[in-house]
């Protein structure tokens, strides 16, 4: 049906793959605004390996691959708390974080936190729709079984 709000399993991660795509890049944005020097050395390689990350799973997403849920939960929650130690905590060790919260706080401002809170909630919505597919899935496959048991 056209109306119906509840979408396909593979619709909503093709949504959401393209929603964490776009928050990935927003704030890939606010690190040119920023200047490369305002993060960390291992930040900004952690980055780097983690857009390698980002764009495997939107890819494996949009080529409708098998193994798409899976590889969105990891990179999904990974995404997030890695994102999460790196800016959003306070400063535990200084060569791995560029913290929003204590110092140096380079060129901060409000689109960083923008930035921040759209791929935390886009990378937790990946995440989460990957774990939906993934128990779909399941579902899918627990029902085929009995069926052919059945027959």
């Amino acid at each position: 049906m056209a109306n119906d709000w509840r979408l396909a399993p593979t619709r909503r991660l093709t949504i959401a793959a393209i929603a964490f795509a776009v928050g990935f890049g927003v704030h890939g944005l606010d690190h040119l605004r920023r200047g490369i020097v305002a993060s960390p050395t291992a930040v900004m390689i952690g980055g780097m390996v983690q857009g390698v990350f980002v764009v495997v799973a939107v890819l494996l997403v949009l080529r409708d691959d098998r193994r798409a849920p899976e590889f969105t939960i990891f990179v999904g929650f990974g995404s997030a708390a890695l994102f999460v130690y790196a800016h959003i905590l306070p400063t535990f060790l200084p060569a791995l974080q560029d913290s929003f919260v204590t110092g140096p706080r380079i060129n901060v401002t409000w689109f960083s936190w923008l930035s921040a809170v759209a791929e935390i909630g886009t990378a937790l919505a990946f995440g989460y729709v990957g774990l939906q597919s993934l128990r779909g899935r399941s579902k899918a496959g627990l029902h085929e079984s009995t069926d052919t048991v059945a027959s």
